[in-house]
């Protein structure tokens, strides 16, 4: 019988990667997602459910669809929203937390008890942006810094009971085009075969809070959010 992962995001970018990664390994993937993924069809191994993840009615209903146990859920929907605190509207600092921070949680509040049923896994995907704020980054960071907070207490609640949460701090992903150079940064697969490798660790560790960063990142004449990668 096949291992069943549900993955919030997973339409692009590292979701993607790691679904496609889950999918080679012969899972059963439900993906989670704001807007339908293009470049994959819905198959027996792939189903996809379309809503917010920031709408807690909107994502009940969705996870009613999702039957028995959870062997692996991910959680890495997320967005970025940039600006200084003085001029970033409250609509983007609020949506923001709603979905990078309370999406989490509300994901864990439909899907916690199929995942207990399995003894699975929970994987955060976090952002060096929580422990390395920088400017213009108030909305990000803030939310990232939160989720990592969210990813320990949930830890220890549920290690006793079998079920294995892992936070994943990542640097600088390759996951859109920027107009430069970007073949040393991590590519969204490679996050997959991380997680993957993770799951197959004995049954008695417990690698509750990595870092995934490049190994020879670039020099950049940059500023911000590029500075991630060197911390």
């Amino acid at each position: 019988m096949k291992k069943v992962a549900v993955i919030t995001g997973c339409n692009r970018g590292v979701g993607e990667g790691v679904r496609n990664k889950l999918l080679e390994a012969g899972y059963q993937v439900y993906g989670i997602n704001r807007t339908k993924a293009n470049v994959i069809e819905q198959t027996d191994s792939y189903k996809e459910l379309i809503c917010d993840v920031s709408n807690a009615e909107e994502l009940e209903k969705a996870c009613k669809n999702i039957d028995g146990k959870i062997d692996l859920l991910v959680l890495n929907a997320g967005i970025r929203k940039f600006g200084k605190i003085s001029e970033l509207s409250v609509e983007d600092f609020s949506y923001s937390i709603d979905v990078n921070l309370k999406g989490p949680f509300y994901v864990l509040t439909f899907l916690l008890e199929k995942v207990k049923k399995a003894k699975g896994s929970i994987v955060f995907i976090g952002s060096h942006a929580g422990r390395y704020p920088f400017g213009n980054g108030a909305a990000y960071c803030s939310s990232k810094r939160g989720v990592e907070a969210l990813a320990e207490c949930l830890m220890e609640e549920v290690r006793r009971e079998g079920v294995k949460v892992i936070h994943l701090s990542l640097g600088a992903i390759k996951n859109r085009e920027h107009g430069y150079e970007e073949g040393w940064k991590i590519k969204p697969e490679e996050i997959g075969k991380a997680i993957l490798k993770l799951l197959d660790m004995p049954e008695n560790l417990l690698f509750s809070d990595i870092n995934l960063r490049p190994q020879t990142p670039k020099q950049l004449e940059m500023e911000g959010i590029e500075l991630m990668q060197y911390k």
